[in-house]
């Protein structure tokens, strides 16, 4: 059985900023960026991107496939389904929700935040008031389970945890406090989004320094 496993959703038609995860920031996609901050965490026990079936993300399947990394392929609207088919076949205990268009998603922020999971001993926890974009989520299994039995509106489905926020035991705490800039984007969304990331990701470059989420303060 797998402890922690982190799904990682992506898809190619994002209503905004249409086929982003597949984006360049820096000479990798967004999609690559993600998945190795995430890579960092040492409290993980898989990573998984969970994208669809749908023809349209045939491309992210197939970048999967050049870099080695595993996925899953599902419903594209029914997200929650898709997460519950994914996390039974890894036959996963609990799992950790990133989505693909946040880059600078810390790794030490996973880490804590599944430390904290484990000691309120809750089926859902995350933080609040952080940069927008530095977000995660776990839950356990059972949470999932139910959610995906007895979730019937479209919008539970397509964002996954609202019903196990509603109506399993939760905690939810601030981040830290030199994370709590809620009115900083450190998502992509937009194209005026994806100009800033791009240019934070060349300046580290050029300055020899990591694209991580304390560099990008201090650059900001």
């Amino acid at each position: 059985m797998v402890e922690y496993l982190c799904i990682i959703q992506a898809r190619i038609n994002s209503s905004r900023l249409p086929a982003k995860v597949m984006l360049d920031l820096a000479g990798k996609t967004l999609l690559e960026r993600v998945y190795e901050t995430v890579s960092k965490s040492k409290k993980l026990s898989k990573i998984v991107v969970a994208t669809s079936i749908e023809k349209t993300d045939d491309i992210i399947a197939k970048k999967l496939d050049q870099l080695n990394i595993e996925y899953y392929r599902g419903n594209l609207e029914n997200v929650l389904k898709r997460f519950y088919d994914t996390t039974k076949r890894y036959k996963a205990k609990n799992i950790v929700r990133i989505t693909a268009d946040n880059p600078l998603m810390d790794s030490k922020v996973i880490d804590s935040l599944i430390q904290l999971y484990e000691t309120k001993n809750v089926e859902y926890s995350s933080y609040k008031d952080g940069l927008y974009g530095l977000s995660a989520e776990v839950f356990s299994f059972e949470a999932l389970k139910k959610a995906y039995l007895k979730a019937n509106d479209d919008y539970s489905k397509e964002h996954v945890t609202p019903y196990i926020i509603k109506n399993c035991k939760t905690y939810i705490e601030d981040i830290e406090e030199k994370y709590r800039y809620p009115n900083i984007r450190v998502t992509i969304d937009t194209l005026e989004d994806y100009i800033n990331m791009q240019n934070f990701y060349l300046y580290c470059q050029e300055n020899d320094t990591i694209s991580d989420i304390d560099n990008f303060l201090l650059w900001k």
